[in-house]
């Protein structure tokens, strides 16, 4: 409290002018009465209690059922709704926590960057343009009503109520006497009740106000929602005294084996306490023992003038176990208030880690090792309770993070619920946490608010707020002054404050370079890294580390080139880490009836049902809004993988696995930092042509972190069918079961190339010889089983029957267009590459030839002309009398190549008749995969319904490609089915609607279900990128370029 009235003080001046207008209106009010903001614990009746864990006799949840009425704007609101007598019986009930938006009462809005209402700072409620949402709802208010009786054994008790999070700005009454008020949504607001109390029943009142002056430091790239959508809890102190806050560190020696363990505690005491002669106990327990490895006790406390009392206790700790996101051991702590007759006024337990964070040469240490992150960053978000996210998914987040070689997560871009950071100390990640503090409406690095003094206490009293919070949680590494703000005066002043709470971990800010530890480079490419880093060296000792905040846009079919963002990490020693962008698609599950958001039976439910969809911005009639900009996580909305998350998985794992000239050898490099090679199983497998011909275990390694081994696999040089192509992997598994994942479970993985598969042309088998005649602009080849047409000035094949039974929907033609992928959109992919949309439909005949060749073959040759940069194809098809077709595709480049865009693909397209199909191929998979998306995607046999083999992402957008594909099969239905077998490895993709319907369609659940496939055969397909979503593109080495040859051949066998 001293804090913020001496902040309040030197800021006086500047005040007065704000004092006519309301408080949440006003940047030099941010708080009424609320307590000064604490580390997040939970107080037992006695030590017993507190060793014992589990629910506490000391807390009262309020979650649950609460009265509630909503007006669309401050002036509809009941005024007097808190006084006693008021007649709330008419009231709908609502679910705290929850966002009322979610629960059918006014509109979720998404937005990027532009403010959802008229920018004026500090109004929030000026005449917006008339197309905003918030033109006729201008400040949405909610009024919440309960009521409580406490429990008995608290007569006498000090009771405070606790809200976790509640957006944007609440007034708080108790028994119709106002409590207090309180702004930043994302950091905790603690009340005294205890004068207003009553025996018996209780009335709690609470109004909400959708936005306030704290709205223009909550600019985040999310759904803009409100209500109370944290916990809230009533909980009981001792009345004469009681622990108030405290503060743990542990400060490692130079060899960073011992420690010592310091405890700050905060202490009150009643004012006519008579028992002044308090002591503070501390029992502290190593990770999963039941015994005190130490106990400690405070002289008797030494009270001051205020009731108040600073203890301070400290421990010498021996070889403990150290707290790494790899290693995260967890020591045990309960703090014990005592009377002078020593009995026990109140515990509290807590788990703390042993560990050490530093900055220093440019880099982030932990228990001195130097520590790569390798991040994503998280929104709190659920797709039917919005910005409240139950436990379960949390836990399960926290799990997937794990998994997929995350050690690192960013609070984007506020302080998260407190029981996402108990997870990260439990399961092991780093965490940056950020402050709920971001004016991107005002343009990044923006003085506006950043140098405004009137809004320096709003941004002091957010970073101290948080710091306060998660100054205890082992898993918090780093803390952000927030993200995309403005710069200034009000920076600096919120570094220095927070600061003066905990010096103990490096400072971040990517929008002010004189508040941050690193530098930060925006989405940059690899070859901005690379800049950034040659630079880097004129610079010298003056220069800073890279901590990437945001890369890799995972926008819809996203994450190409992972693997170049990872080494390169790797390569430079001082690039520190960074987080992709983002963690969970946030997507609404929407009623496809228009009826209104609800909660339901089930808001915890994760997966749609059949009368849902994916809803993005705009889809509930907001304005302004980005559509589906939101639409970006490395999973979806419901938890389920996208495919780039494996590619995550993949790219971030901890060791490298490389293959030595050939060799049966295999390089390993740990990239772990306290973990040993040795401490994993290895395994191998070798197969051919997808089977398994022979695997086993290795011997473990043995490779300390950083250090890079050689090791023989036995089946890697077995001889094998010398026709077949022959694959080894090599994983190493989990021995033994953490929190997150079973034992078995594989940490790393590689596929290696031990044998190539020679291609062999196709021969011919005996069969009826094929007769061919051209006549009226058709070319005929055909037997009494077999019938292939083609129009002889495209030279499409138009029908093709076998046994009298039609294969094909649409014709095979070539096709040089692929659909834009939504990351694509941004940097002019459609306008770049546009002239190859329709060139294959606007080639040019330059002539044909049809003839019968040997033992029955028909071949049917076409040239053609492009009208893209004097540019040439041919197109040769081999018919077979056995029903069989080789297609043969060759592009040669014109005189104007240099000036050529890329090609989008090249290839061919068809339409197969029948959709009920399962797909079988030989390939990269399972999962979809591109040129510069695949290393996650090993090549094996796979087969998978025709449904589960495209992707559906909430946007349509181009999808399911599976690369490196050796044949491919769609089989079942009442329709023949088809073969594709390459020449070479082919990229094929399979839908059961075409390419106009996914260009031409906004959301997944209305892409019609045609009765046929489309199928795209080709040799290459230009890459997702990534990189962002707003102008980078694909690397140069992932598209199709358009100034060299290109041949593409394989053959279609019909299945009958």
């Amino acid at each position: 409290m001293h804090r913020l009235l001496l902040v309040v003080a030197l800021l006086a001046p500047s005040l007065a002018h704000a004092a006519e207008a309301p408080d949440w209106e006003n940047p030099a009010v941010v708080e009424i009465n609320r307590l000064p903001v604490r580390s997040t614990f939970t107080p037992y009746a006695d030590k017993a209690a507190a060793n014992a864990g589990g629910a506490s006799d000391r807390v009262v949840s309020l979650n649950g059922a609460w009265r509630f009425h909503w007006a669309p704007k401050p002036e509809e609101r009941p005024v007097d709704f808190y006084q006693p007598a008021f007649d709330a019986s008419g009231w709908d009930e609502i679910r705290v926590p929850g966002n009322w938006q979610m629960q059918g009462y006014g509109v979720p809005i998404y937005t990027n960057t532009k403010y959802p209402f008229r920018k004026a700072p500090p109004r929030v409620t000026l005449d917006p343009p008339k197309d905003f949402t918030q033109s006729e709802l201008r400040n949405p208010v909610g009024s919440y009503l309960r009521t409580f009786s406490l429990p008995e054994g608290w007569d006498g008790k000090r009771v405070t109520i606790l809200f976790a999070g509640v957006k944007s700005a609440f007034y708080v009454w108790l028994n119709g006497e106002r409590i207090g008020y309180s702004q930043d949504s994302m950091c905790p607001a603690e009340f005294d009740l205890t004068e207003h109390l009553t025996d018996g029943e209780n009335l709690l009142a609470v109004e909400v106000y959708r936005w306030s002056d704290g709205s223009y430091l909550e600019d985040q790239d999310m759904w803009r929602l409100s209500g109370i959508f944290r916990d809230v809890d009533l909980v009981a102190h001792s009345a004469v005294a009681s622990l108030q806050d405290f503060y743990v560190t542990t400060d490692l020696d130079d060899d960073y084996r011992d420690a010592e363990l310091k405890i700050s505690a905060r202490l009150e005491r009643a004012s006519d306490a008579s028992d002044k002669a308090f002591t503070l106990t501390a029992r502290v327990y190593a990770p999963g023992g039941d015994e005190p490895i130490a106990e400690l006790a405070s002289e008797p406390v030494e009270w001051d003038a205020d009731g108040a009392a600073q203890v301070a206790l400290s421990h010498q700790l021996t070889s403990p176990a150290l707290w790494s996101a790899e290693k995260p051991a967890l020591h045990r702590l309960v703090l014990t208030l005592r009377g002078a007759d020593g009995a026990e006024l109140e515990s509290i337990p807590w788990r703390f880690g042993v560990r050490e964070y530093e900055f220093r040469d440019k880099k982030f240490w932990v228990n001195g090792q130097s520590v790569k992150l390798k991040g994503v960053n998280r929104h709190e978000h659920h797709p039917r309770t919005g910005r409240h996210v139950d436990h379960a998914t949390m836990r399960l987040d926290a799990e997937l993070m794990k998994r997929a070689n995350v050690n690192f997560v960013r609070t984007s871009h506020y302080p998260n619920d407190p029981y996402w950071y108990a997870l990260c100390d439990e399961l092991g990640l780093y965490v940056m946490d950020e402050a709920n503090q971001e004016s991107h409406g005002f343009g990044t690095g923006s003085r506006a608010l950043g140098d405004n003094p009137d809004w320096e206490f709003a941004h002091v009293d957010r970073g101290v707020s948080m710091v306060e919070r998660d100054k205890n949680h082992a898993s918090v590494a780093v803390w952000s002054l927030g993200n995309e703000g403005g710069s200034g005066r009000c920076l600096v002043a919120m570094r220095r404050a927070m600061e003066r709470v905990d010096s103990t971990r490096p400072y971040f800010y990517h929008a002010d370079e004189a508040t941050t530890d690193w530098r930060d480079i925006d989405y940059p490419t690899i070859d901005q890294v690379e800049e950034y880093f040659e630079e880097a060296k004129d610079r010298g000792p003056r220069g800073k580390g890279v901590l990437v905040r945001e890369y890799a846009h995972m926008m819809g079919n996203s994450g190409g080139n992972l693997r170049e963002h990872v080494d390169a990490l790797y390569r430079h020693p001082n690039y520190v880490g960074m987080a992709i962008w983002d963690w969970v698609d946030q997507a609404i599950a929407k009623p496809r009836d228009g009826s209104p958001l609800a909660y339901g039976q089930d808001p915890a439910r994760l997966t749609l049902d059949d009368s849902e969809y994916w809803a993005y911005g705009g889809e509930f009639g907001d304005k302004p809004n980005d559509l589906d900009f939101c639409i970006n996580g490395v999973i979806g909305a419901d938890r389920q993988p996208h495919p780039h998350y494996w590619e995550v998985r993949h790219a971030y794992q901890p060791v490298l696995l490389e293959r030595i000239d050939g060799q049966p050898t295999v390089r390993l490099t740990n990239r772990f930092n306290f973990t040993d090679l040795s401490e994993l199983r290895w395994k191998w497998s070798v197969t051919a042509d997808g089977v398994e011909a022979a695997a086993g275990e290795l011997a473990s390694p043995n490779a300390a972190p950083g250090e890079s081994i050689e090791v023989a696999v036995p089946g890697f040089d077995a001889p094998y069918n010398s026709k077949a192509e022959v694959r080894g992997v090599l994983s190493a598994e989990l021995k033994e079961a953490p929190p997150w994942a079973p034992a078995g479970f594989a940490v790393a993985r590689e596929q290696f190339l031990l044998q190539p598969k020679p291609y062999e042309p196709i021969t011919p088998r005996q069969g009826s010889g094929l007769a061919v005649e051209e006549s009226d602009g058709k070319i005929v080849a055909s037997n009494a089983r077999t019938l292939f047409i083609w129009d002889a000035s495209s030279g499409a094949l138009v029908s093709w029957k076998r046994n009298g039974a039609e294969l094909l929907a649409q014709p095979l033609e070539p096709h040089f267009w692929k659909p834009t992928n939504r990351n694509q959109k941004g940097n002019g992919y459609a306008e770049r590459l546009g002239a190859w949309r329709t060139a294959a439909a606007d080639r040019e005949p330059l002539g044909h030839s049809a003839y019968q060749a040997g033992l029955g073959v028909v071949i049917a040759s076409f040239d053609f002309r492009l009208p893209v940069g004097d540019s040439s194809c041919r197109l040769v098809y081999s018919a077979l009398p056995t029903g069989q077709i080789e297609v043969d595709l060759q592009y040669t480049p014109g005189a104007e190549a240099g000036e050529t865009p890329s090609l989008p693909k090249f290839g061919v397209r068809l339409a197969l008749r029948g959709a009920s199909r399962t797909v079988a191929w030989q390939g990269r998979g399972p999962h979809e995969n591109y040129i510069d998306r695949k290393d996650s995607a090993f090549v094996g046999n796979y087969e998978s319904p025709l449904s589960e083999f495209v992707t559906h992402y909430a946007f349509p957008q181009d999808n399911g490609a599976r690369t490196g594909v050796r044949w491919l099969e769609l089989r079942g239905g009442a329709e023949p089915g088809l073969r594709v077998e390459g020449s070479q490895p082919l990229t094929i993709r399979a839908w059961p609607f075409d390419e106009n319907d996914l260009e031409n369609t906004q959301r997944d659940h209305e892409l019609p279900q045609r009765d046929f496939v489309y199928l795209n055969i080709d040799e290459r397909v230009h890459g997702v990128g990534g990189d962002n979503s707003w102008g980078k593109r694909t690397m140069d080495k992932y598209t199709v370029p358009s100034n060299e040859p290109r041949k593409l051949r394989f053959v279609l066998t019909p299945i009958e």
